[in-house]
């Protein structure tokens, strides 16, 4: 009878000491199961599958965001290459995008207690850093007339600053970008723009020899 309630007594210490406050601490539990019982699983065998399961969940999750993307949308090249830090300012607890803090010459545009994403410059200054051909100051150098979003620096009424669904970031087609300031009843009502809908195949965009901004009279370079 003795020999026969051994098993039983130890099962129900087993039993005790698990619900008992050592019970809280799982690799405590653990050692007391593997000390009175054989069988029993590695600690994280059960956590292995859940966790590749989330990876499986997040990389599917990553790759359905990614076919949402339009094959037709082009992406500007800083924003493609994940520079964020040549356009925002970057804080000290992380950049965008997950992007490195470097700036062009090697040092870092961290600032202590900066919000990530506001403009490193006023955006009049911002895109001819790069674009410099398109700056208003270059245009009247060389005596030109300068388009009106242009010398306000406003290059996002019409560019997407990240991407856009037309060629050079435009956010629509050229001649509906146009229609938005120029409407019906003023430029296009006229009998010289009757069933015209390429306005790049006269006009510049940016500069031009006359107010007109003539292609005819002057050809933007790229």
């Amino acid at each position: 009878m003795q020999g026969r309630s051994r098993p039983a007594l130890l099962l129900l210490t087993a039993a005790l000491f698990v619900g008992s406050g050592a019970g809280c601490d799982r690799h405590a539990r653990h050692d007391v199961l593997t000390f009175f019982f054989t069988g029993v699983p590695p600690l994280d065998e059960g956590r292995a599958v859940p966790e590749k399961a989330k990876a499986a969940e997040r990389k599917a999750l990553v790759e359905r965001k990614r076919s949402a993307v339009k094959a037709t949308r082009f992406s500007h090249g800083p924003y493609a290459a994940s520079t964020c830090f040549l356009c925002h300012v970057t804080s000290e607890t992380g950049g965008l995008r997950g992007g490195t803090k470097e700036s062009k010459t090697g040092g870092s545009t961290a600032r202590s207690g900066v919000v990530p994403g506001a403009l490193v410059v006023p955006l009049r200054e911002l895109c001819i850093r790069c674009h410099e051909t398109k700056s208003p100051e270059t245009a009247r150098k060389e005596g030109l007339w300068v388009h009106g979003p242009v010398g306000a620096g406003e290059c996002t009424a019409c560019h997407g600053p990240h991407s856009g669904p037309q060629p050079s970031l435009l956010l629509k087609k050229a001649n509906e970008s146009c229609r938005d300031c120029h409407g019906d009843g003023f430029l296009f009502g006229t009998a010289m723009h009757e069933g015209k809908t390429d306005c790049l195949s006269c006009h510049n965009p940016h500069f031009g020899k006359s107010a007109s901004l003539l292609a005819a009279e002057h050809r933007e370079t790229w």
